[in-house]
């Protein structure tokens, strides 16, 4: 049962008050929220549950506010036509009892003989189905993850530093002979809004004859301060427009950063920043979502 004590750590927080005794009345309503309620056996069935699952030192107040949440979230869940169906439940408990290196039949066996009821674990299953589905229903196609962002990340991450490269490609475009900074500005500007990437602007350049147009791959700290903060200010395939120390008009595109990151390392950080931007906006929202609801605790 050792992967169950390290979901429940991680769901709830490790709980930190101390354990108490079973409601008197069992049966009662202990809260309302908005249409729904919730039970004093819920809360004492749920309690019971975590304990078996490994949890220590439960805390009354945090089952009760989990159970708030779960409420307000199948309110949301309702209101969207997202909640899990049958099916997804039965799925989530075999994929649930499975992490336990048990089938369903087997851990709801265990469960019995600790007087837990079926429908608490399916409760609790479905409740986290039903958080996944309207975070991902409202805001899943919202979330956008730049290259930027996998760089900052990479940066910030202290074993992955050491190793990097930090190689940057980019490309400048410059004047051969310069023009009247509103021409040379009118041109770069049609040059860039008509290329998507590196290879594009690479073609597009040969139609104009007096533009050179130079490929850089470069260590960052080997970069110019200027280029350095023009180049640290675009995601890959943007592009700038500006003057240099010299006064001389450019155009540099950024192709790419930190190159050597292998795609594996780019997905792990990519998933990292996913889940934490996920729990922003899943915490966010739950507040919303605790702002406009009545809820009564008896």
């Amino acid at each position: 049962m050792q992967y169950f004590k390290l979901i429940l750590l991680l769901s709830f927080m490790l709980f930190t008050n101390a354990a108490f005794s079973q409601p008197k009345n069992i049966f009662e309503v202990a809260v309302e929220v908005n249409d729904q309620i919730i039970t004093n056996y819920e809360i004492s069935q749920r309690i019971l549950m975590l304990q078996t699952f490994g949890a220590k030192n439960i805390s009354k107040n945090d089952v009760i506010n989990s159970l708030i949440d779960e409420r307000l979230f199948s309110y949301s869940g309702n209101e969207l036509e997202v909640l899990p169906n049958e099916s997804d439940v039965e799925i989530g408990l075999d994929n649930f009892a499975k992490r336990g290196n048990l089938n369903k039949p087997e851990l709801l066996k265990y469960l019995a003989s600790k007087n837990i009821d079926e429908d608490t674990l399916r409760a609790y299953v479905e409740a986290g189905l039903t958080r996944r589905k309207v975070i991902q229903k409202k805001f899943i196609n919202n979330i956008d993850i730049s290259q930027r962002d996998v760089d900052s990340a990479y940066d910030l991450d202290e074993i992955l530093s050491k190793n990097k490269s930090n190689e940057i490609e980019y490309i400048s475009l410059t004047f051969s002979n310069p023009l009247k900074y509103d021409k040379q500005l009118k041109i770069f500007n049609k040059i860039r809004s008509n290329v998507d990437n590196c290879l594009d602007l690479q073609s597009k350049k040969n139609k104009f004859d007096d533009i050179n147009l130079k490929i850089h791959k470069e260590k960052e700290n080997n970069l110019s301060s200027y280029v350095f903060d023009k180049l640290n200010s675009l995601d890959i395939n943007e592009t700038t427009v500006s003057k240099d120390l010299n006064g001389n008009i450019n155009l540099m595109m950024l192709c790419s950063r930190n190159s050597k990151i292998d795609k594996n390392t780019q997905e792990i950080i990519r998933n990292k920043i996913f889940n934490n931007k996920i729990t922003k906006i899943s915490n966010r929202y739950l507040q919303e979502l605790k702002g406009e609801a009545f809820i009564t605790i008896k």
